[in-house]
């Protein structure tokens, strides 16, 4: 029987969120503001400060809908793969493996988990601390030893279980 289920969870602005989007507007305004006032008086052409005022603010408009971001983790008989949807306009494949792969999973703790040697840690999470979220330890050909930190819901975490190893299986959820 195949089993494929997957979830798409919304990342919480959070104040590094809010400090980039107030620090795009402001560039956008001084933009604005030197187009016009120092531009157009040294230019003949009006042309000039209204074109550098269309990129000022469609370079805003960018960097600032660029901070909202999704997760979306599918799991296809075993294979874990998790996709970041930027604005819902782009998506880009931050990881795939096979959970029989997988070396460790469990709860995780921000203060024990920030410790452990690892080549790569993906915060694909609701929150950027990573609150109420799970880990999983696996190497992968593209990082190395990666750790991906997520919120998977049930039918996540029943995929994720059918694809271990039963040991694997056993260490993490017990005997069920």
């Amino acid at each position: 029987m195949d089993i494929f289920t997957e979830q798409i969870i919304k990342r919480k602005r959070s104040t590094t969120d809010i400090a980039i989007s107030i620090g795009a507007s402001l560039a956008v305004f001084i933009l604005i503001f030197i187009s016009f006032f120092f531009l157009l008086p040294m230019t003949m052409i009006p042309l000039i400060p209204i074109a550098v005022t269309a990129a000022a603010i469609y370079g805003g408009y960018w960097v600032i809908t660029s901070r909202n971001l999704e997760f979306e983790y599918s799991v296809t008989n075993g294979d874990l793969t998790v996709d970041k949807i930027i604005n819902k306009r782009r998506r880009k494949r931050l990881l795939s493996f096979d959970v029989k792969e997988a070396e460790e999973m469990g709860k995780y703790d921000p203060r024990r988990m920030e410790q452990r040697p690892v080549d790569q840690r993906i915060m694909a999470t609701e929150t950027e601390t990573g609150e109420d979220a799970w880990y999983i330890l696996a190497r992968t050909p593209k990082y190395g030893r990666t750790m991906l930190v997520f919120n998977p819901n049930e039918n996540v975490l029943d995929g994720i279980k059918a694809g271990m190893t039963r040991q694997m299986r056993i260490n993490v959820f017990g005997r069920s």
